[in-house]
């Protein structure tokens, strides 16, 4: 709840002067240097984003992660994963920029690939693969600052030589967050996903309540470039 009333705050304070942090990289806006990098720290992982400005409407990304949670999101069996190397690409497709009196607003397609080798609290090894689509949307309130929020689906399925065996989850996330312009080279965000989630396996399928939850900054230019 907290961080529902910290979004509501941020974007209420809306202001004509708009401009917002030059490079997104969990919003919908383009970027608009040719290399950005993007550190974060959270749940369900640690990572490291290589961000490439692409042709035309397309930026993409390299992307390696220190997994210790629930790699789609955290769900009701429990937290199945203790440590592993998630790898993915994330593509985003700029779809459309809509500029008002007091706010834009700029529109993504996100598409993430991507594969984890894992250890789990059974002591097996797990091999995950996961597609997520996205729609990001930024919106620029402030001279400074970003609200983000959307939509993201993960379709993740986990094969495991444990006991558990082979079982995929899908949460339904809707996002919150908000990227700020600390400096000309600097953009600290938030982001927050929750939604329910379903997991499937075994023969057994539930429904529950799925977050994530990341703090990090985007940074470029730091080498004159």
């Amino acid at each position: 709840m907290k961080a529902i009333g910290v979004f509501t705050l941020v974007l209420a304070l809306a202001s004509p002067a708009l401009a917002g942090p030059a490079n997104s990289t969990i919003g919908g806006k383009r970027l608009t240097n040719d290399n950005v990098h993007n550190v974060g720290v959270g749940y369900p992982s640690l990572f490291y984003e290589w961000w490439n400005k692409g042709p035309r409407q397309l930026d993409w990304a390299l992307k390696g992660a220190l997994v210790y949670g629930d790699w789609a999101a955290a769900y009701s069996r429990g937290r199945f994963i203790r440590v592993g190397l998630g790898l993915s690409a994330p593509l985003r497709w700029h779809l459309s920029t809509k500029r008002r009196p007091k706010a834009t607003n700029d529109i993504a397609f996100r598409f993430t690939p991507g594969i984890l080798l894992a250890g789990n609290r059974f002591d097996g090894f797990t091999f995950g693969i996961k597609t997520e689509v996205a729609a990001p949307v930024s919106i620029e309130v402030h001279e400074r600052v970003s609200v983000i929020t959307g939509g993201t689906i993960p379709f993740a399925v986990y094969i495991s030589n444990s006991n558990v065996g082979t079982f995929g989850v899908i949460p339904l996330l809707v996002r919150m967050g908000v990227e700020i312009k600390a400096a000309n080279h600097v953009s600290p965000f938030f982001l927050f996903e929750l939604g329910p989630g379903i997991a499937a396996g075994g023969g057994t399928a539930d429904v529950s309540f799925a977050w994530r939850i990341w703090a990090g900054t985007s940074f470029w230019g730091v080498i004159g470039k």
